[in-house]
């Protein structure tokens, strides 16, 4: 066991005498993990004084860099002075040759923490910015690298998670200043190529994450650190990150918190979606061994219950209350008599759940205990707002389309829903880790012929899980997130000018992009129903990448990147134009599946006629304004055509009754709905479509 610092500074101060190596010896105990405590600041503080009258030269001034750690000098004379964006694509800041971050082009350090905090922000903006590119470090020698690191762990213990902001800075000042600094230290981490440097770092970075009081950040910082190369490659740092990952995805359903006190029962509160799902849910419960608790209505709440009895467990009694609805979905969110909350029926193009999010009770613990199991077509898409509002429930959900058969009366027979509930059911029974009830819930869902992909996601579906949700808001899924930014910006919403731009006086990275990341899904949603879309995106490739600040001369609305995920797959990073980011959310969503419909058209990956490929771009936004919660479809749709330079003959009831010719489950559009439009639009009008500049965004000065 390590001995404390008090303990030890004692033993030292016995001889009546401190010298600078025993004071040195405790700096580098207190240093061993890289982040200075406040209650090791205390005991430092308590040595110092106790003890002012027997330390030698220099030793009481190595126990104050500790309480108080100075900016570093300024560097020598002619030293070097990297710019660590010589592109100029962002805000300049530089590293001089002793290893610190600031933003002048001489290499002079910051002036104060503010200053200090502005160049690490800086930095750390670079680094996320810029994925897949070259390290700002690659270039550094490794003795630079080791100042940058000592430098950093003095910016750390400015800001410990348990202190006290330092003097000039408010508490989220130095939040951002650590979250900046902890990004600047992963990439710092990822650009040496020495192992144990590597691990030496990756301490440093764990004792941070275990120190982090916000769990928002906390979450980011262990992500990351999971997803990096050096996790992957450097066994040393792979230990601490598979340890961390385990606070990220627990291993298991809150077993501590349902069956405390010798307790075994589980109840569940069910919606079914209304219409087609009541007969079939309830039939599947009966046929599972449920037996109903009083009478049974269709149109109001009946109660099921099961005892499940598995060895070396015993009893578990289940018990499940149904009813039908769709918007009410999250009521018993904060029943604190309710273990696992959930839905099985139509997704209504995300609205049941949205609505539910916004009609479902505030809870003062985040739903903590909560297991939330919403079977709907893609709930991944609105997995954002769930966990936005109830942060510490355990939440199960489908990736794509759930499916369910019906009989000749279009009554649900059988589903996918249902059958992952009772595996789920089974699974809980059995006291199994979310491992297994993760395969067997993904193992009954049998009637998705040809997915590539396990269609439910759970706690444990890490990677796919950060692809969806934006912790910052800022826009950029936290999967490619790595600078968590505690200052995010809402514009107000100019929707009689949101086909315009407009310069924003702040930078697209504090911009608040929800709306980029929702557009984001419900690309990936529509392309699940669509029969042109699907060819390219049938397996939810489009990841919201956040604002970009546009260059000079560039028009771009919005820009949609490709590049390789970690596992080798193609994905598609959707970032939008800062100078739009007063569009609303309804116009975004059109312009953004219009854009990827263009993008694959111009790409190659899709290969559609030049005009069936512009209306593919045209039905696919109509059915993003059509599926929305607004109601401005004219004013959007009249705007639409003006901006993308299209025909006025195109009208709206036009497209919208071309959909209705759609094949199987094909809403969003195939080559009939194409068909069927081109047949209602004029000779002239499928004229004008053939000229190159048609669908293509005409230019705006802004």
């Amino acid at each position: 066991m390590v001995m404390s610092i008090t303990r030890r500074g004692e033993q030292f101060a016995t001889d009546r005498k401190f010298t600078p190596d025993e004071a040195k010896a405790l700096v580098d105990q207190v240093k061993s993990n890289g982040i200075v405590s406040s209650y090791e600041k205390t005991q430092i503080k308590a040595l110092l004084l106790k003890h002012k009258d027997i330390f030698q030269p220099g030793a009481a001034e190595l126990l104050k860099s500790l309480i108080d750690p100075q900016l570093p000098p300024p560097p020598p004379p002619g030293g070097q002075v990297i710019n660590l964006d010589p592109s100029g694509a962002h805000r300049p800041v530089f590293l001089n040759a002793n290893g610190v971050f600031t933003a002048n082009a001489d290499g002079k350090p910051p002036a104060n923490d503010v200053e200090l905090g502005d160049a690490i922000y800086r930095a750390a903006e670079l680094v996320d910015d810029a994925p897949g590119t070259k390290s700002p470090f690659a270039t550094a020698s490794a003795e630079l690298r080791g100042k940058v690191f000592e430098n950093l762990k003095a910016v750390l213990a400015r800001v410990p998670a348990d202190g006290q902001a330092p003097a000039g800075m408010d508490k989220n000042q130095a939040l951002q200043m650590r979250a900046s600094a902890a990004t600047t230290l992963l990439e710092l981490m990822e650009a040496s190529p020495e192992a144990a440097l590597q691990g030496t770092m990756a301490k440093t970075y764990e004792a941070l994450i275990k120190n982090e009081t916000n769990p928002r950040l906390q979450e980011s910082m262990v992500f990351h650190l999971g997803n990096t190369d050096a996790a992957a490659k450097n066994p040393a740092v792979k230990a601490i990150s598979d340890v961390l990952m385990k606070t990220l995805a627990p291993t298991q359903p809150p077993y501590d918190k349902w069956f405390a006190g010798g307790n075994n029962k589980v109840n569940l509160s069910w919606t079914v979606g209304q219409g087609e799902f009541w007969g079939g849910f309830v039939k599947n419960l009966k046929d599972a061994g449920f037996k109903p608790v009083g009478p049974e209505s269709e149109h109001g709440v009946s109660t099921y219950e099961r005892i499940i009895n598995k060895p070396g467990v015993g009893e578990t009694k289940f018990q499940i209350q149904v009813h039908q609805g769709g918007t009410d979905i999250l009521k018993p969110m904060n029943d604190k008599n309710v273990q696992i909350v959930g839905y099985d029926g139509h997704s209504n193009w995300g609205r049941n759940m949205t609505a539910s999010i916004k009609n479902g009770p505030q809870t003062d613990d985040g739903a903590d205990g909560k297991l939330l199991f919403y079977n709907l077509c893609v709930g991944k898409g609105v997995l954002d707002g769930v966990k936005e509002k109830y942060g510490n429930a355990q939440v199960v959900t489908t990736y794509a389309a759930s499916n369910f058969y019906t009989d000749s009366n279009g009554q649900m027979t059988r589903g996918e829903g249902v059958q992952a509930l009772l595996a789920l059911v089974d699974g809980v029974a059995g006291r199994d880790d979310w491992t297994k009830i993760h395969k067997g819930m993904n193992d009954a869902a049998d009637i998705g012929w040809g997915r590539t992909w396990d269609n439910y996601v759970t706690p444990i579906s890490t990677r796919d899980r950060e692809k969806v949700l934006d912790r910052d808001n800022d826009g950029q899924a936290d999967y490619l997130d790595k600078h968590f930014n505690f200052n995010t910006f809402k514009v107000a919403e100019d929707t009689a000018r949101e086909f315009k731009p407009v310069k924003q006086d702040r930078p697209a990275g504090i911009l608040d992009g929800t709306k980029v990341l929702v557009s984001a899904n419900m690309i990936n949603t529509l392309s699940e129903f669509s029969g042109i879309l699907d060819h390219v995106n049938p397996d939810s490739k489009v990841i919201g990448g956040g604002f970009f600040d546009p260059k000079m001369g560039e028009k771009d609305l919005i820009r949609f990147t490709e590049q390789k995920s970690k596992t080798g797959k193609p994905e598609f990073v959707m970032q939008v134009n800062s100078r739009y980011s007063h569009m609303s959310e309804e116009a975004l969503r059109g312009v953004g599946v219009y854009e990827f419909t263009r993008f694959l058209q111009d790409k190659g990956h899709l290969r559609l006629a030049p005009v069936d490929g512009k209306l593919a771009a045209v039905v696919a936004f109509a059915q993003s304004l059509d599926v929305d919660d607004g109601y401005r479809d004219r004013e959007v749709w009249s705007q639409m055509l003006t901006r993308f330079n299209l025909p006025a003959d195109i009208d709206q009831g036009k497209v919208m009754s071309a959909l209705g010719s759609h094949t199987g489950h094909n809403y969003a559009g195939d080559q009939a709905v194409i068909n069927a439009l081109k047949a209602a639009l004029s000779p002239a009008t499928l004229e004008a479509l053939k000229k190159p500049e048609a669908g293509v965004p005409i230019s705006i000065v802004g």
